[in-house]
């Protein structure tokens, strides 16, 4: 793929020195080509998303006169491996963030570049490369032919555009979205599999991870308005009108989507009765 030449280069965020947080063996990245090279090839995840949006809609073309696939199996060992990930990401960038926050208050961790370390850079961009591999979860709603709905395809092909975009920026307030989306994924990977292991799970369960979504969606939303906040009062923090309104736009309408998730399934009575 031609790349398409970003207007200005990445911007790089040094690491602390001395390290606040010595990263593992395997826990190596070359935290400014991965920037640079998003910064160079910004169309490659909207092609990726049509690419998706083509293969999930053609799929439930080509399964309407099919039986579903059996592929218990292969979905619980699929979110058993991802809750795990999410759980060992969320740990690894949320000690910088907490350490950070800690030592130097609200503010700082959400506007100056600084306490970064190996780990959070190696996490960091795992985020965004699972958003591809996170794709597949529609693949298997596809094969298993369970229904379809618009915050499964919206909120998957959306993510991997915004992350795509912000991550060459190298903003502070990214720790947040990573250690967030890290926490709730590692609850609901693993949720899905007991359900994919036929585990019988409240369904408490199911209405406490959906409000933990929406959650995320708020707090996502008021730390970009808190930093939009710093800015007209004359501060400095370390954002652009690029990366606040694509922030702002997508945790806006996953906020929409999955509150109308939420009430639909769990508050609006049909028929006399609550959706389950």
């Amino acid at each position: 793929m031609t790349a398409n030449r970003s207007s200005s280069p990445a911007i790089l965020w040094p690491y602390d020195n001395p390290r606040t947080f010595h990263p593992f063996r395997f826990e190596s990245v070359d935290d400014a080509w991965w920037k640079q090279f998003m910064a160079d090839h910004t169309n490659l995840p909207f092609v990726i998303s049509v690419v998706y949006l083509i293969t999930i809609f053609g799929g439930q073309r080509l399964m309407r006169q099919r039986e579903p696939f059996r592929l218990n199996h292969i979905l619980a060992g699929w979110n058993l491996v991802l809750g795990a990930f999410s759980i060992f990401g969320g740990f690894r960038i949320g000690q910088e963030l907490f350490h950070v926050v800690r030592l130097n208050g609200f503010y700082r961790s959400v506007c100056i570049r600084e306490g970064y370390n190996e780990p959070t850079a190696f996490w960091g961009l795992l985020f965004v490369l699972s958003k591809f591999v996170e794709l597949g979860d529609t693949i298997f709603i596809v094969l298993r032919k369970q229904p379809l709905i618009l915050l499964q395809w919206w909120h998957h092909s959306i993510t991997l555009i915004f992350v795509w975009k912000v991550f060459p920026y190298s903003e502070p307030i990214q720790r947040f979205y990573g250690v967030m989306n890290f926490a709730v994924h590692g609850l609901m990977y693993n949720y899905f599999a007991l359900r994919a292991m036929k585990v019988r799970v409240p369904k408490l369960m199911a209405l406490s991870l959906t409000s933990l979504q929406f959650a995320q969606m708020l707090v996502g939303i008021l730390v970009n308005v808190y930093s939009v906040h710093v800015m007209r009062a004359g501060q400095f923090c370390a954002r652009t009108p690029h990366t606040l309104k694509w922030s702002l736009g997508v945790y806006a309408s996953f906020a929409v989507l999955f509150a109308e998730f939420l009430f639909s399934r769990y508050f609006v009575k049909s028929k006399g009765k609550k959706t389950d």
